[in-house]
């Protein structure tokens, strides 16, 4: 067991940090305290850590219960030991942590959405989510709202168009929780002074718009002056050869409308056969294309045939593992059950007990793992040309690369503990199972750092937060040792308003110095803002053919 014990696995440190969070609760220096917590599909997983530690220490009650059940017979009574108190402690753990999230008079949730369609329903999901675990949602923040301009202004009015319909939209879907607007700054907020304005905001939680912004004032798409010398996007965008391409980047910055434009591009003009793909927890696939995705391939309406669409419904394919390795441990013991030795009888229960709980110690993620060594099988065989997976927010998509290697290593232990039955009744049932998963993670890693067939398109949005977070997940693919092909600035340009002009000079600058932070072989894609979002595959189409380069890839190699 100190072999599973002492790996470093993902989704730990979650884990750690909610024991903490009970710790400090109780803790008489704070009054308050106040978690920034991942994006949604991830946050979503950490509130239902405590009922993993609860399983956890189920696990290692029923691994304890053989040792309990040998002490008693050779001394006839059995005292507690170090073991039984850490099983306790995880348990009480799990159940204080459960009580606490649940406590409305102990905690608070604030969601924090942005006007926009894709967030809105994003928000709306994570709100039925939190219902179902019974935790309480106290508000929406609904942040980044803009402000009336000082002067007209096409894009800044059509803005707050949409804005307003996508918090009506919200407010409807909500009707029992409270919404809050935020105004959007330029720059983005940082420093003490900044943030205490907003605080007053969030507590004054004065309407930011009229009901005469109601009317339409988009009526076909406007795309904003980007501003920026380009060229046509051609072949410079340096993914037309590759066969697996990942899209990631921090949370809000678009990478999944950008993942998607070009999945219609390369099925639409290149003529090939592309699965899109979503690892993402929290999926956004079916509202960018405008109708339901599932777990299964499909095609999209009004997108090339050739062109098909996945939403990994990943805590489906780790239901299916712990099936397959229930049914593979019954069928081990089942063939030792009744077996003699010397004459006596082996009463081997508590270690069938013991194996099954082994698959609660799977490392947190191991489901999203399983799912993509499915896509890399996929790349085997000549069913599609290119893969484009769009991946979770940066941290958790650099824990999908990282974690191949970390479940190697979870494998192999767990393949140690049952080779110790292997003499008295053969794995034959249960070892295809960890094989085959070992063999897909050996080529999940392989197929990560092919820097001919692979590559990590980074998306970005030119202002501060989203540049520093974009230079530290470049820093960390070059650490990984994966290729990046291009690097996609989205939503760039404004309108004619001071405001607008400003945070175009602002975007400018960021443009110029995201130059000195990506590879000299990748590109820098401009990809226009545009109001309204490209929603549906052939706005996909359209938008994606605004998109130009500033620094091709063939002019820096």
């Amino acid at each position: 067991m100190s072999k599973l014990l002492t790996l470093s696995l993902p989704g730990i440190d979650e884990v750690a940090a909610l024991i903490e969070i009970a710790r400090f609760s109780a803790d008489p220096r704070f009054q308050f305290i106040v978690i920034d917590t991942a994006p949604t599909g991830h946050t979503l997983r950490m509130l239902s850590m405590p009922e993993t530690l609860q399983r956890i220490a189920h696990a290692f009650d029923r691994m304890q219960g053989k040792h309990r059940m040998i002490a008693e017979a050779l001394t006839g009574s059995y005292l507690a030991d170090e073991s039984d108190t850490l099983i306790a402690e995880i348990d009480r753990e799990g159940r204080t942590l459960a009580a606490l999230l649940r406590d409305p008079e102990a905690t608070r949730v604030s969601w924090v959405s942005l006007p926009e369609p894709m967030s809105v329903d994003e928000t709306a999901s994570a709100a039925t989510s939190l219902a179902e675990s019974k935790i309480p949602l106290t508000d929406v923040i609904v942040n980044r709202a803009t402000p009336a301009p000082a002067a007209p202004c096409r894009w800044c009015a059509g803005r707050r168009v949409l804005e307003y319909q996508a918090t009506a939209r919200l407010r409807s879907r909500l009707p029992g929780v409270s919404t809050i607007e935020v105004a959007a700054r330029v720059p983005e907020p940082r420093g003490i002074p900044t943030l205490r304005r907003i605080g007053r905001e969030i507590a004054d939680a004065h309407p930011l718009r009229t009901g005469r912004t109601t009317r339409s004032g988009v009526s076909r798409p406007y795309v904003a002056d980007t501003q920026v010398t380009r060229v046509p996007i051609g072949d410079g965008f340096g993914i037309d050869s590759l066969r697996l391409v990942l899209f990631g980047g921090k949370g809000g910055v678009g990478k999944t409308t950008c993942a998607a434009a070009v999945a219609v591009r390369l099925a639409s003009v290149e003529r090939k056969s592309v699965l899109l793909l979503s690892t993402d927890p929290a999926h956004s696939l079916a509202d960018v294309l405008g109708q339901p995705v599932g777990d299964n391939p499909q095609r999209v309406r009004g997108a090339p045939a050739s062109l098909l669409v996945r939403e990994i419904d990943a805590p489906r394919e780790l239901d299916r593992m712990r099936t397959r390795y229930a049914r593979s441990i019954d069928a081990l013991f089942d063939r030792v059950a009744g077996a003699s030795t010397g004459g006596m009888h082996v009463d081997l229960t508590a270690d069938r007990e013991a194996l099954h709980g082994l698959i609660e110690l799977a490392p947190p993620g191991i489901d999203e793992v399983a799912a993509v060594i499915d896509v890399v099988e996929a790349m085997r065989t000549e069913a599609v040309d290119t893969i484009i997976i769009d991946t979770a927010p940066t941290g958790h998509a650099l824990r999908l690369l990282e974690m191949p290697e970390l479940v190697h290593d979870w494998t192999k232990a767990l393949m140690a503990i049952l080779l110790k039955y292997q003499p008295v009744a053969g794995l034959e049932a249960f070892a295809p199972l960890l094989v085959t998963l070992s063999q897909g993670l050996g080529r999940l890693r392989t197929a990560l750092t092919d820097r001919v067939n692979t590559g990590f398109v980074v998306v970005t949005r030119a202002a501060a937060l989203p540049h520093e977070e974009t230079r530290d997940l470049i820093d960390r693919l070059n650490r990984l040792h994966v290729a990046i092909p291009a690097l996609v600035v989205n939503a760039v340009g404004r309108g004619t308003c001071a405001r607008c002009r400003s945070e175009a000079r602002i975007e400018q600058t960021h443009i110029r110095s995201m130059a000195r932070d990506i590879p000299r072989h990748a590109g820098i894609v401009i990809a226009p803002a545009q109001l309204p979002p490209p929603h549906g595959p052939a706005a996909l189409a359209t938008w994606q053919g605004l998109w130009r380069v500033t620094r091709a890839p063939a002019l820096t190699q």
